[in-house]
């Protein structure tokens, strides 16, 4: 069994000892690597103590507030436990619009979801339109047309690299063509990105001998966001 690291035994001591106020200057006197970890074992802590969850919670929106948000941190908020967990502290200081050596922001990261498994959910697309409905958070749609290394915005990310084709519940399905229309408002698409999706996109499909077809939820979620014909879109990929 690996030794819990020195920094992070002073972090549980001090929270068995609920002393804060040295937990915070703990928390400032440690490195980026170090503060990762401590926010990591905040979020399992948080997902195993259930009751304790808001406890954790408010005490990382604490302590990424009175620091920055660590860049490590934005590739692990992928999934919507991680999402939920740390989204007051994305809110703080425009985090949501905080971006890695990828240029990849928390969006980018959800959308594109992890590695094909059973077990994969959904990107959280009704929960991120949810905020931008019904909270003053600017910052996110900013973060919805911010361009990574590869030139993909977030939703380009999703339609280019994300592996799961079961086709979206109907709630998450009609929240993604929300963002999409959200998206188009703000900014023109890139048209020369469109031939590098489909390739993506086409090389996927073989990966997982899907049949290609114009019933492919994929393809004409494509066929929105370039306003191509779906026909267009399957003769392309094809």
């Amino acid at each position: 069994m690996t030794l819990m690291k020195e920094h992070l035994k002073v972090l549980v001591d001090l929270l068995t000892k609920n002393d804060l106020k040295a937990l915070l200057q703990h928390y400032l006197a440690s490195n980026e690597s170090e503060n990762v970890v401590q926010l990591a074992f905040m979020f399992q802590q948080a997902q195993t103590q259930l009751t304790h969850f808001e406890f954790y919670q408010e005490l990382v929106t604490k302590l990424i507030g009175s620091k920055t948000l660590p860049i490590a941190v934005i590739s692990k908020i992928s999934s919507n436990d991680t999402l939920s967990f740390f989204t007051p502290a994305l809110q703080l200081e425009e985090n949501f619009t905080t971006r890695d050596d990828r240029q990849r922001n928390v969006l980018h990261y959800l959308f594109v979801g992890k590695q094909l498994t059973e077990k994969d959910q959904s990107p959280p697309f009704n929960y991120i339109r949810s905020m931008m409905l019904f909270e003053t958070n600017e910052t996110l749609r900013t973060a919805l047309c911010q361009r990574d290394n590869n030139n993909f915005t977030p939703l380009e990310a999703y339609l280019t690299i994300n592996k799961n084709f079961t086709p979206l519940p109907a709630h998450e399905l009609i929240a993604l063509f929300a963002l999409i229309e959200i998206e188009s408002k703000q900014q023109a698409v890139v048209e020369g990105n469109y031939q590098v999706v489909v390739q993506a996109v086409n090389k996927l499909f073989h990966n997982q001998k899907q049949i290609i077809n114009s019933e492919l939820q994929r393809l004409i979620l494509i066929a929105a966001y370039y306003e191509r014909t779906i026909e267009h879109v399957v003769n392309d990929v094809l």
